[in-house]
């Protein structure tokens, strides 16, 4: 069989491809809008940390049933379900500004990205042949990249304070719902579901569990946080976008050179590198502008250093995890390590809230750079424990979404046939 890409082979995934752009493009928007306009309404910091916290709730919720929802009436209309109830969650931001409803609302917005991402990543595992998956996905992760850093110029489209933004989402969330609506491809088998057993990552890879925790906690009180703390430093609305935007073309831009490098020498170095240069990004973020320069140009030059170093964790330690995985086991391992990511990303904009009521706003990247700090302490241990993994026994590095899409499900391996 060819190992090339053909046009059945584009056929065949472009209304999923299209699906993601235009879902990933709301995803960017409503990530950035969200916090922002709760800081303007007067929400507390811990009341922000509480809808990030519910926002993530959601997702693990999502995370465990969505796929009984997908077993129970398919792909298709469990699709159109969420995407549905995406965009009237949407909406409902717009006519009741409270603190409490808006935590509601997030935790069934969590649900359903949950949801929605689980089946589009699903569906274009099955419809891939084993000999192209790499690129489908590798090609998949950089359109998500592109789409979320387009969402976040969407943000300076309309004023935050009015209603304008929130049907853009909700257009948006309608709209994707299209490609796969119409598409004449078949739905996929309704696979078996896979059991959760987070307990299990720990035993196979101790930093590959533990990095899915500190990517929790660190990703979710950055995407709380992070676009009202720049909002906080004095940026505006289009400085707000482009902050969000830097940081997430840092994390696109350095996935693949730091994968490259895992894949030749001990992947838990790279991970351990990556982590303490994200904590240093942190302290740059969390302390003033020194020697003159220009406040902004000092939070986007950290902010681009924080994404190129924290965003390719969890990628590195998804990799780490597969390394000591069995073939069979893979899917389950993936299923889990993003059940406790998501935990993780519930905690983590709590954690940062009892730091912020301390220490101020800007003590958000303080608690994300400790966090990278104890990670990096504990890899150093697990280095000194434990023989790295021979490189003929390595998995392939794979760029993975970006956190503002946590799902990363990883590709069914070939079954040799």
């Amino acid at each position: 069989m060819t190992h090339r890409v053909t046009s059945a082979d584009i056929a065949s995934i472009v209304s999923l491809l299209a699906t993601a752009v235009i879902m990933l493009l709301a995803n960017g928007l409503q990530g950035t809008l969200v916090p922002v306009r709760a800081h303007e309404a007067g929400f507390t910091d811990t009341e922000l940390s509480l809808i990030g916290a519910a926002y993530f709730a959601g997702f693990v919720t999502g995370c465990v049933l969505g796929p009984h929802l997908i077993h129970r009436v398919g792909h298709i209309r469990s699709f159109a379900i969420l995407g549905a109830l995406t965009a009237a969650t949407i909406l409902v931001h717009a006519l009741i500004v409270s603190p409490i409803v808006w935590a509601g609302l997030r935790a069934m917005i969590g649900f359903c990205a949950a949801g929605m991402f689980v089946i589009l990543e699903g569906w274009l595992n099955q419809k891939a042949r084993n000999e192209i998956r790499g690129r489908i996905f590798t090609t998949y992760a950089a359109l998500n990249n592109l789409a979320l850093l387009a969402g976040q110029y969407l943000f300076t489209l309309g004023d935050t304070k009015s209603h304008e933004l929130f049907s853009i989402v909700a257009i948006l969330t309608m709209l994707c719902l299209v490609p796969v609506g119409a598409t004449r491809q078949p739905e996929p088998h309704r696979t078996h579901l896979v059991k959760l057993r987070p307990q299990r990552l720990y035993g196979l890879s101790p930093v590959g569990a533990v990095g899915a925790v500190a990517v929790g906690l660190v990703s979710g009180a950055f995407w709380t946080l992070a676009p009202v703390f720049a909002h906080a430093r004095g940026m505006s609305g289009d400085n707000v976008a482009l902050f969000m935007a830097v940081v997430i073309l840092g994390g696109a831009l350095a996935q693949f050179p730091l994968g490259r490098a895992s894949d030749f020498a001990d992947r838990r170095l790279v991970i351990g590198i990556a982590a303490a240069a994200a904590a240093f990004a942190g302290v740059m973020l969390a302390i003033p502008a020194p020697f003159g320069i220009a406040n902004a140009t000092w939070l986007l030059m950290g902010g681009f250093l924080f994404g190129a170093t924290a965003f390719p964790i969890g990628s590195l330690t998804n990799a780490h995890l597969n390394d000591h995985a069995q073939r069979d086991e893979m899917t389950e391992v993936a299923n889990s390590n993003l059940f406790l990511y998501g935990l993780a990303a519930a905690i983590g904009p709590l954690f940062a809230a009892v730091v912020i009521n301390t220490a101020g706003l800007s003590a958000i990247f303080f608690y994300t750079a400790t966090i990278h700090a104890l990670f990096v302490a504990f890899v150093l241990v697990r280095v000194m424990m434990r023989a790295p993994v021979a490189p003929a026994d390595r998995t392939k590095f794979e760029p993975a979404p970006q956190p503002a899409a946590p799902v990363h499900l990883k590709p069914e391996p070939s079954s040799g046939k």
